[in-house]
């Protein structure tokens, strides 16, 4: 009977190690990481919207009207459009 508890012991021992290699995700000394569930397209269903706290305001330059966040902004808008 001895023997067979031994042998009982060695089985479960050989079964926890290969159990060990067969997880991919497993780094000695961290916790298991396991790939997030993703959805089945690949794309997510909340869109991220860009929130921006500057504001336009009119500004007008040489005649030109212009919609800018600052009076040095208004010029380079001006200045890429060719109107000055």
């Amino acid at each position: 009977m001895k023997n067979s508890s031994k042998f009982l012991l060695a089985m479960l021992g050989a079964a926890a190690i290969q159990a060990q290699y067969a997880d991919n995700f497993y780094r000695y000394g961290e916790r298991k990481r396991y790939p997030a569930p993703d959805s089945r397209n690949g794309f997510n269903k909340t869109t991220v919207k860009a929130v921006d706290s500057r504001q336009l305001r009119e500004f007008s330059i040489k005649g030109h009207k212009v919609m800018a966040f600052s009076k040095k902004d208004a010029i380079t808008r001006l200045k890429h459009q060719k109107k000055i």
